[in-house]
């Protein structure tokens, strides 16, 4: 049985994403990280005030939210977080020695100067971000609501609906995190680089100055788009942004429509902006869903999905600007946590992680064909049942040794691992297991070229990937698998495309560019040594699984059964 078989008998449940956004309406979805796919999304028309920041029919908004989960078919207490048009946005600098119920009063002071607050207290929630100006001052970005929408939509979810709110959220933060969570900003995270959100509403567009994950600074401009016409509407943009962008010297350029006054694609022909643009519209403009959607769902509703509602789903991942207004709340414990299990990643709840951990133990015992997990379970519990496993094991060895005997006496070759595996599996089904296993939790981006087993417990893996962020990501599953092995990351280096690679780079995807792609080969190993400074004795060991050292190659053409699933 399988982590995520176990989950889906009712131990988990998926965050549901829900986002109001004026134009588009409310929206609910349920995204599988896995898969990076759309499994459940539906939308409704509320209606929304922009005078007073507020939902404009608290009857229509209940109605229509009761509506939306019973579409989505949301079990009793799962989880929901929640994203509002934004009230309040702002920065705070504050000295590094005050303390967190000053920070609190500080936060509240300020943003009661808004008009809308003068007269009700609001609800914040604040992340703390990079401060390039000033080093020896903090800095953080908040954000604020009215008390009296954060008691309407606790008590419609959870004691109308009966579902578990976790969280409520600028649509600002969470359409920042929603271009992180569809891996959009993987380049720049890895390489802290300068890039530029430009996110266009109905009213107003804003400006986000980002580097890496770090929000630097942000610019709104009123801008009452239904007064222009269309062409004027886009002048008026190119016009009054043109300084705005001058100021922010960034690499990459975003640029979200969420009205249909606005084209992306359009506007983006219209800029001065000499770096890369990227177009997204999520409006009557959209060709495609910023993700894949499960073809049980209505694509013409699902394709102008918003960001806004991807930052909701995922309430956690590698972006860390999250502003959690009820993060303080002690009726959602500790909030969510996201935790990686055999290359999936999963959203819990605070109070679900007593369950969770259970649910790992029961999983680590029934994967036995890992070794690590029967050396780390079995020995503490059955010293026996690990006598005959290591038996089991000692076996295989004998096997493999034979196979590659012949192979020993001559100059060594790479031996096809699939084809050893085959011959002795019906032989040893649980031994083999473990070999298996190094393999079978390869994130898509990611692939296996070599792998070496020597004296049962020295591990040497060696692959290729296109981004730092796979590699860490394998890196850690494995150590999940065996939390008590000494296996580290002992190689990462860039390779760049050559001639004698150029079968590598066509099998990988016929859409990538060889000549200016930017992989990554590294090695993961317990061996205190690499592929390249193994001595010949060493690579020659008859327990070596391949049966000698791998070729001189800077990339190996990968198997079949080595590469990632797509």
């Amino acid at each position: 049985m399988s982590f995520n078989s176990l989950f889906s008998q009712g131990n988990q449940k998926q965050v549901i994403g829900v986002c109001l956004t004026p134009g588009i309406g409310l929206e609910a979805a349920i995204i599988d990280k896995s898969r990076q796919q759309i499994v459940n999304y539906g939308r409704r028309e509320v209606a929304y005030s922009f005078a007073n920041r507020d939902i404009q029919d608290m009857s229509q908004f209940k109605t229509e939210l009761a509506s939306l989960m019973r579409e989505l078919n949301a079990a009793p207490k799962t989880p929901v977080y929640f994203v509002l048009p934004n009230v309040l946005f702002d920065f705070i600098e504050y000295p590094p020695d005050l303390d967190s119920e000053s920070l609190k009063t500080m936060v509240l002071s300020n943003a009661e100067e808004f008009y809308l607050f003068k007269n009700n207290q609001p609800i914040s929630g604040w992340c703390e971000v990079k401060n390039k100006l000033d080093a020896n001052q903090k800095k953080i970005v908040y954000t604020s609501f009215q008390p009296g929408v954060v008691e309407l939509i606790k008590e419609t979810i959870n004691n109308e609906l009966g579902l578990k709110l976790i969280g409520i959220e600028s649509a600002y933060s969470a359409t920042l995190r929603g271009l992180s969570a569809i891996g959009s900003l993987d380049d720049v995270m890895l390489e802290e680089a300068p890039w530029t959100l430009m996110l266009i509403n109905t009213n107003s567009y804003i400006l986000f100055q980002m580097e890496g994950g770090d929000l630097i600074s942000y610019n709104e401009v009123p801008l009452a788009l239904k007064s222009f016409s269309m062409e004027e509407a886009y002048q008026a943009i190119v016009s009054s942004s043109a300084q705005l962008l001058a100021n922010y010297p960034s690499s990459k350029l975003f640029i979200v429509s969420q009205t249909d006054d606005i084209s992306a694609d359009v506007l983006k022909r219209e800029l001065r902006f000499d770096k890369d643009i990227i177009a997204i519209n999520s409006n009557k403009y959209s060709k495609d869903s910023i993700l894949p959607v499960a073809m049980t769902q209505d694509f013409d509703v699902a394709k102008s999905l918003t960001l806004g509602v991807i930052g909701a789903s995922c309430p956690k991942c590698d972006f860390k600007l999250v502003l959690n207004v009820m993060q303080d709340d002690p009726d959602i414990m500790s909030g969510v946590y996201q935790i990686t299990i055999n290359g999936v990643k999963h959203d819990i709840q605070g109070s679900d992680i007593d369950k969770i951990m259970v649910a790992i133990i029961v999983i680590l015992v029934l994967l036995f064909g890992s070794l690590f997990g029967v050396l780390t379970v079995l020995k503490k519990q059955d010293e026996e049942k690990l006598g005959e496993i290591n038996q089991e094991i000692a076996k295989t060895d004998e096997l493999i040794s034979a196979h590659s005997k012949e192979e020993q006496e001559a100059k060594p070759v790479e031996v096809d691992i699939t084809s050893i595996i085959d011959e002795i599996a019906n032989k040893n089904v649980s031994a083999i297991n473990f070999y298996d296993s190094i393999s079978s939790d390869i994130p898509k981006n990611i692939w296996l070229t070599k792998y070496y087993n020597v004296d049962g417990d020295r591990i040497v893996i060696k692959g290729i990937a296109e981004n730092v962020v796979d590699v860490y990501e394998y890196f850690k599953n494995l150590k999940i698998l065996s939390p008590q092995s000494d296996i580290k990351l002992a190689e990462l280096n860039v390779v760049t495309s050559s001639e004698e690679n150029e079968n590598f780079f066509k099998d990988l995807n016929t859409n990538i560019d060889k000549d200016s792609a930017r992989f990554y080969s590294f090695e993961i190993s317990n061996t205190g040594i690499g592929f390249s400074e193994a001595p010949d004795d060493y690579m020659k060991n008859e327990n070596n699984l391949l049966g000698g050292p791998p070729p001189s190659s800077n990339i190996e053409e990968p198997s079949d059964q080595m590469k990632a699933a797509n």
